[in-house]
């Protein structure tokens, strides 16, 4: 006999689908706000038990980034005492003006992580996989150059040029109305 699932086993999928496909927006958010990548990290982690415990005050219809990063900015508030110790510590108005504009630019930047992949994908294989060998946590130029066989003058030059070739595919799929090929 097959039983149908509750409403809150619903609501828990809709949550974690919720959480999973956004998770990124929710970072860069946090990230735009705080000193260093491991404070954001975990100031993730708690806006994302905030998130689970207060799901049920989410309303359909609306925005969940939206409402997920008004609870990081609270989150990050809370946690300015934290901050307060570290080298960098930036004034409420500068952190609320900075939260405002990361909030407007989610869009734009999601668009613009969209058209970054597809034109990845144009590349000839060999530079696609030096660029990525660059940007790998712990790689660098050196070792990007190594594993791709070219020198590392030689890596320094294509490098150059991958990064105008994607800085211009980007910028052109984002200005024509979207990341589509």
């Amino acid at each position: 006999m097959e039983t149908k699932p509750t409403a809150d086993a619903d609501s828990q999928k809709r949550l974690m689908a919720l959480m999973t496909r956004h998770q990124r927006r929710i970072f860069s958010y946090i990230y735009t706000l705080v000193p260093n990548r491991h404070d954001a990290e975990d100031l993730l982690q708690e806006t994302s038990l905030v998130v689970c415990e207060k799901f049920s005050d989410f309303r359909d219809g609306t925005d969940f980034v939206a409402w997920a990063c008004q609870i990081a900015y609270w989150r990050v508030r809370y946690s300015r005492q934290k901050f307060a110790r570290s080298k960098v510590l930036f004034d409420q108005n500068v952190v609320d003006a900075v939260a405002e504009t990361a909030g407007a630019m989610v869009k734009e930047l999601d668009a613009r992580h969209e058209a970054l992949a597809q034109c990845l994908q144009k590349l000839y294989p060999r530079d696609r996989e030096l660029v990525l060998t660059r940007y790998e946590p712990g790689c660098g130029v050196e070792e990007a150059a190594q594993r791709s066989g070219r020198s590392l003058p030689a890596a320094y030059k294509a490098l150059t040029r991958i990064r105008k070739l994607l800085f211009d595919c980007v910028s052109h799929q984002v200005s024509a109305g979207g990341a589509a090929s």
